[in-house]
């Protein structure tokens, strides 16, 4: 009797391996992901999920159509690429659309597409497992992934319905500028605006695209100037182009709106912020109800969008985390700049020649990990942090480094009970109720737009380093405030080649020669008696040598012969400290 269960109990088990194998060699559940396999609520045959279905390729002639992008790409964003990217390799394979065949053959399995995605080579949509299974035996198909929800940092947001009185010990300024910046005077200040504003930059001839929650109040007075240039919207949520809020509509536009006035609103007297004078697209991208969670397929067709229509900035003041209920797949150590398809995305579009600004998240220090929401962990992204009203770093602000490594944030700006347009269809004020990293991060793309009004030009990658390297704690970079505050004047000036600095007593000169080896002269002028620090910084942002160290000098051209044997050919960058304070920074190339 035993040896007769044993015979049968091998045969069950040899019956189970044989079916597995068969199942497992047909190549369809292999390509479902761990994430997929396991939901709970998709064991049921006639329940759907949101999915992404990736492809193998872009087709059979996708290599001969690189050579006609007009086929492809609109003239604006063929016309942004030869502004912004340094290379020959305007065009790529993620510019060409999803192939329509393999469309149409998920169509034919009755599957609602819901985004399809040329950069990632996929598609989002609506299947129960039998749709799945049934055209995952296609060879063009890469693998299927649950699309991913994403669940949004907390901002303290006052619900009051008037302004919130707070007592500010504002940073002075001996500026007097010609605009009357009223009450948001010191966000502006503190981050060095109002001088930019005065020698003409404003934004003008700059596409900014403002990816958020919604924005329910765009009738406001101080979003007049815009109005009249026009304004795209879409709302990815609803599947329409109205980014209100309304009767049966899903989101809450007000953390849209309030975003959307640190960036662009002008009411002299009132609120005046960076680039008042651009052009915008909106795009609602975030469900705002529950739990606020942004599915990823929104925030990555708005972004695709945003470059067809030649945007040349991307802000987005949603940072996130990712839960994907009732399983956990992101976590800080996913936040490599690789992992999240968000973060993929951004990158992607800095890659296409738009600058991308990203708030850091909201979810403060923790010493043993990052606290970063995605896409801050971006390799190329700008990832902004958040300052109180007395440029100290505020305590929810999140902080790096990155899974691997790299720091973030890359530079901050005010994000402390901002003055900003009041949300509320109809509403006119304004209020300080609202305080996070959400609201750091428009002012700093304010400033990259400034930028490019400045030099159109300019890379992404190009204003980065900018502001990177004109931020005020740029000799020595930290995962607290990374290079530190933005400096407007400063930035413009680099990005003009000016060869004033600020002040005007003192100015860094060219070293010479450049490129060198092994030796170069450092150069600096000074109208002014002063002490003066030199520091060298390689192309991560870390300092590697101080030839000078706050030593006295009187007034008159200063200059240094530089050589350090320790170090490889290479890029790197050298600042001008005087009295403490970063007057300037330029590069210079050793060549062994």
């Amino acid at each position: 009797m035993k040896h007769s269960n044993k015979i049968l109990s091998y045969s069950v088990l040899l019956t189970a391996a044989i079916f597995l194998s068969s199942f497992t060699s047909s190549g369809i559940n292999s390509k479902f992901s761990y994430q997929l396999s396991q939901k709970t609520s998709f064991q049921n045959s006639g329940e759907k999920a949101l999915v992404w279905i990736f492809f193998n390729d872009k087709g059979p002639d996708a290599v001969d159509r690189l050579s006609i992008p007009n086929t492809f790409l609109t003239k604006e964003s063929i016309d942004r690429r030869f502004k912004r990217i340094k290379s020959e390799n305007l065009f790529d394979e993620r510019d060409i659309p999803v192939y329509s065949h393999y469309i149409n053959e998920i169509k034919s399995a009755g599957i609602q597409i819901r985004h399809k995605s040329k950069w990632l080579n996929a598609v989002s949509c609506y299947a129960d497992r039998m749709q799945l299974e049934a055209v995952a035996g296609n060879e063009f198909i890469k693998n299927i992934d649950l699309v991913k929800k994403y669940f949004k940092n907390d901002e303290a947001l006052t619900e009051s319905g008037t302004d919130i009185s707070r007592t500010h010990e504002n940073l002075q300024s001996d500026y007097v500028s010609e605009i009357d910046y009223g009450p948001s005077l010191n966000q502006s200040n503190i981050i060095n605006v109002p001088p930019v504003h005065d020698r003409g930059y404003n934004g003008e001839e700059v596409l900014i695209a403002s990816l958020d929650a919604g924005f329910d109040n765009l009738q406001h007075p101080c979003f007049s100037l815009i109005r009249q240039k026009g304004i795209r919207t879409y709302d990815f949520v609803n599947g329409d182009t109205i980014v209100a809020n309304g009767s049966g509509r899903m989101g809450d536009g007000r953390h849209g709106t309030i975003t959307l006035s640190l960036v662009c609103g002008y009411a002299p007297g009132s609120l005046v912020s960076p680039a008042y004078n651009s052009r915008f697209i909106l795009a609602k991208t975030e469900n705002s109800e529950s739990e606020t969670p942004l599915e990823e397929d929104n925030w990555i067709a708005a972004a695709e969008w945003a470059d067809s229509l030649g945007a040349d900035i991307i802000t987005s003041s949603l940072g996130y985390v990712v839960f994907d209920d009732p399983y956990p797949s992101y976590s800080w150590a996913s936040m490599d700049g690789n992992t999240p398809l968000i973060t993929r995305a951004a990158d992607i579009a800095v890659s296409k020649g738009i600058v991308v600004v990203i708030s850091s998240g909201n979810a403060g220090y923790n010493a043993t990990h990052n606290t970063l929401a995605a896409p801050a962990d971006g390799d190329s992204v700008i990832t902004v942090g958040a300052l109180t009203s007395l440029k100290v770093r505020a305590s929810y602000s999140s902080v790096g480094p990155t899974a691997d490594g790299r720091i973030k944030p890359d530079v901050m700006a005010m994000g402390s009970f901002n003055y900003s347009a009041r949300w509320g269809a109809g509403n006119t004020g304004y209020t300080n109720a609202v305080t996070g990293t959400s609201i750091a991060c428009p002012m700093v793309a304010g400033v990259c737009a400034l930028m490019l009004s400045a030099n159109p030009n300019l890379s992404p990658i190009d204003v980065r380093n900018i502001l990177r390297n004109t931020a005020d704690s740029s000799f020595a970079p930290n995962n607290l405030r990374g290079w530190g505050t933005i400096n407007a004047l400063l930035a413009v000036q680099n990005a003009v080649n000016e060869n004033t600095s600020y002040p005007a007593d003192y100015q860094l000169l060219q070293n010479f020669p450049n490129p060198f080896n092994p030796t170069t002269v450092l150069r600096f002028n000074l109208n002014k008696s002063a002490n003066v620090s030199l520091i060298i910084y390689d192309v991560t942002g870390k300092e590697i040598d101080r030839p000078l160290d706050n030593k006295f000098f009187t007034v008159g051209s200063g200059q240094i012969s530089y050589t350090n044997p320790n170090i490889s050919s290479g890029v790197y960058f050298y600042s001008l400290i005087v009295n403490g304070a970063l007057i300037d920074t330029k590069k210079m190339m050793l060549i062994y």
